[in-house]
């Protein structure tokens, strides 16, 4: 409290000559705190050269930082002009020392940070799309990484012995473990996830009874945006031992279809419809070259079946079920031309003519 005390006394002993520093220390401090973003403005500007979107330059992860530094320095300078006493003026020192690694942390915190300008123009310079779910994990670690070692410096400049904190962390190690057990968990499946890639950002996979696009993987869990809009979070100890099937990494999708005709369809009529629908399909471009497969499979049960399978180049999931609906159509449309309807499940009934019953019994 001895820097209070003197600070207290330095203003009890208020002269005409420290009214004048006093007016000229608050001047510098609005005009570093007025030029603050002028300053950042230009020293952005820069590290960005030929960049002219006033806008960009301003979302830099540094312009802040250094917004709030600039300020600070008037800060620094007024407190010389000042001449404030010397346990008031190593106070403010160690202060501004904080201060500045905060700053130089959160610029870096904001340099590294996924959603960053910055990181997307360094993601799409050196990372491929299948790269990019790397670089953001990447990114998230090394976020953590740069808090801790500002916590570790601020830590210094109290005084206090890092090295010993080190040592009582070590003692309480067991401790720290078993409270962090699933954390660490999460942390190894999720590096596991990132090394042997069996789904990245922006894939649709299938895990158990959900399935969905992914949307984030973060280092406990991972976050999938299902078919009804609504996001599902997994622990990534739990996708690491299950199966998972990535449906985004499909060449191609197979198509079948049992088609029920009425068993009173004649067979000339079933061959007629075989060939029409091979005709039809083989115009489809996305349907591969020889994968055409339309075979009379069953007599009897619930009608006359016609097996149709093949296998199509699109994959996406939504353009299939397009895909679905146009060889449905065309489908439906070669039984219209044959006055043939498809057969549904039931019984059927066929009642004789009464004089015909009696006639046989005659």
């Amino acid at each position: 409290m001895q820097q209070l005390n003197d600070l207290i006394n330095y203003f009890k002993n208020i002269t005409e000559q420290k009214l004048v520093d006093i007016t000229i220390a608050s001047i510098v401090i609005i005009l570093f705190w007025l030029l603050s973003s002028v300053f950042s403005y230009c020293v952005i500007k820069i590290f960005m050269k030929g960049e002219k979107d006033k806008e960009k330059i301003k979302s830099n992860g540094f312009y802040l930082p250094i917004q709030i530094l600039f300020g600070c320095i008037g800060i620094y300078v007024a407190v010389y002009i000042l001449e404030l006493p010397v346990t008031v003026i190593e106070a403010w020192k160690k202060i501004f020392k904080i201060i500045l690694i905060c700053v130089i942390a959160s610029g870096l915190v904001n340099v590294v940070d996924p959603k960053s300008d910055i990181a997307k123009r360094f993601r799409k310079k050196n990372y491929t799309n299948k790269d990019k779910t790397i670089a953001n994990f990447t990114g998230r670690i090394l976020k953590y990484v740069i808090y801790i070692s500002a916590g570790f410096l601020i830590l210094t400049e109290f005084n206090f012995d890092v090295s010993g904190l080190v040592a009582g962390l070590g003692i309480g190690g067991a401790v720290i473990a078993l409270a962090a057990q699933d954390f660490v968990k999460g942390l190894i499946a999720g590096m596991s996830i990132l090394s042997d890639k069996p789904f990245l950002v922006g894939d649709w996979i299938e895990i158990g009874s959900e399935q969905g696009t992914v949307i984030d993987i973060t280092f406990r869990s991972t976050k999938i945006r299902t078919n009804f809009n609504t996001i599902v979070t997994l622990p990534n100890s739990m996708i690491t031992s299950a199966t998972v099937i990535n449906w985004s990494r499909l060449k191609q999708r197979r198509y079948e279809l049992n088609l029920k005709l009425p068993l009173e369809t004649n067979s000339d009529v079933i061959e007629t419809i075989i060939n029409r629908i091979k005709f039809v399909l083989q115009e489809e471009e996305s349907i591969v070259p020889g994968s055409i497969h339309v075979n009379f499979t069953e007599i009897g049960g619930q009608g006359n079946n016609i097996n149709i399978y093949m296998y199509t180049t699109i994959t996406i999931f939504d353009d299939y079920l397009h895909f679905k609906q146009i060889v449905n159509d065309k489908i439906l449309k070669v039984l219209e031309s044959e006055n043939v309807k498809a057969s549904y499940p039931g019984q059927n009934i066929y009642m004789m003519n009464r004089e015909k019953n009696k006639n046989i019994e005659e």
